[in-house]
């Protein structure tokens, strides 16, 4: 921070020893060469390197969008002015209200609209790659993001990128498929968004299927997962769960050890001896000894399931038992996903 100070002392100081005419003049060529018109009496300071979008910059548009980015770039979409004031309350704000330039509408840094996210949601407008169920993640999410009432404020959007999004995560527990990747990241939009019918699901995948807990070295460095879904500043793809979220993991880790291990270990009594003896002799190869080899006791949606898919009826047990048991393993499965809301503290 402090060499960002003496940055800015330095520039300050030099720009007072320019001409005011010779300052005028580059800011009005610059405008010119972004916009195609003059500058209004707004003046704004301006970034370091200013760029036309490759792909959405229409020769009939009738808007002109600037975006800035974390680098101090800046690039330039000229839309069409119809479809975002239509879709978008921060577009009708900013065109309607006195401080902008006609036609041309600054994105606020502050809001924090990544380009990226922004050429995602033209991507949608323009449907060149539209919302859909085949969607990748990050293309759902830079949606949720720069759709949202905190962002460019698109309602009929972002009720429709939230629908996807949710689509993606599991909401009950059976049957439960773990997402392949993201779960940080979505974990985090959750909560921006208020999204609670996924929330529990994704700290479970995120318990049973990943590494939560931080290292040492990870502690000295700004990767913390931002509020919107975004990592932090550092460059490294590692991402970190927040101190609070780790808090909860390790508190959903230890109820479902506490609760399952007891469950796991333990062959269930039927009311004939004779499948009572079945599951005395089988239960060590066909389930404990899976279970110890998969960490199966952190993982008691998935090790249910699995003991339910067992033959146990060629293994020895009659059919009344076989019902009677799955039906009890369902249940099971219930049990844990109803208890996994007291498990996660906070």
């Amino acid at each position: 921070m402090r060499n960002l100070a003496n940055v800015t002392s330095s520039r300050r100081a030099l720009l007072t020893l320019i001409p005011v005419s010779l300052a005028a003049g580059w800011t009005y060529w610059l405008s010119w060469r972004t916009t195609g018109s003059l500058p209004t009496s707004r003046m704004t300071a301006e970034p370091h390197n200013v760029r036309q979008h490759p792909t959405y910059w229409f020769n009939d548009g009738s808007i002109v969008i600037r975006s800035r980015s974390m680098s101090n770039g800046e690039v330039c979409f000229k839309l069409h002015e119809s479809l975002l004031r239509r879709q978008s309350r921060f577009v009708q704000r900013m065109l309607d209200s006195e401080t902008s330039a006609d036609s041309e509408v600054l994105i606020p840094p502050e809001l924090g609209v990544q380009v990226q996210d922004f050429t995602a949601l033209l991507e949608h407008l323009y449907h060149d790659i539209p919302l859909s169920a085949e969607a990748p993640f990050s293309h759902v999410a830079a949606i949720l993001r720069v759709s949202s009432p905190n962002q460019l404020d698109l309602p009929s959007v972002h009720m429709s990128a939230r629908a996807y999004f949710v689509s993606m995560f599991p909401q009950g527990p059976q049957p439960f498929a773990h997402p392949s990747s993201h779960l940080k990241e979505a974990l985090a939009l959750v909560q921006s968004y208020q999204i609670p019918s996924i929330r529990k699901g994704i700290y479970y995948s995120i318990v049973t299927t990943s590494e939560f807990e931080p290292e040492d070295d990870d502690l000295d460095l700004e990767i913390f997962i931002k509020p919107n879904g975004l990592p932090g500043s550092s460059s490294t793809p590692h991402l970190v769960l927040p101190p609070t979220d780790v808090e909860r993991c390790r508190s959903l880790m230890t109820g479902i050890v506490e609760h399952f291990t007891p469950v796991l270990f333990t062959p269930p009594a039927t009311p004939h001896m004779a499948c009572t003896d079945v599951f005395a002799d089988k239960w060590m190869p066909l389930v404990i000894t899976p279970a110890i080899s998969n960490s199966g006791v952190c993982k008691p949606l998935e090790m249910l399931e699995q003991i339910k898919q067992i033959d146990w009826a060629a293994e020895g047990l009659c059919a009344a038992c076989v019902r009677e048991k799955i039906q009890e393993w369902t249940q099971e499965q219930e049990d844990v996903w109803e208890k996994m809301d007291s498990w996660l503290v906070g």
